[in-house]
């Protein structure tokens, strides 16, 4: 599984043979982990608690979001 970044205290993944929607993993070091629609930038899948240790991750996201979708294409074909 690619890490595509890390954060202070997440790191951002993407798996290859995944399928559906264009997403990224999120996983924390307390053990939170989520999925992430690339396009929207909402979960998919999981919980994070409190919401806003996302906050890093998604600012980055939103300013790379083009790189995430040319990764996604990379990594997952």
């Amino acid at each position: 599984m690619p890490t595509i970044m890390r954060f202070s205290t997440s790191r951002l993944t993407i798996y290859p043979n995944e399928h559906g929607l264009p997403h990224f993993h999120l996983e924390f070091i307390d053990g939170d982990r989520c999925s992430v629609a690339i396009e929207t930038l909402e979960i998919l899948v999981g919980e994070v608690n409190p919401p806003k240790k996302m906050a890093e991750a998604i600012k980055w996201a939103v300013e790379n979001q083009a790189l995430l979708f040319a990764k996604w294409e990379e990594i997952t074909r």
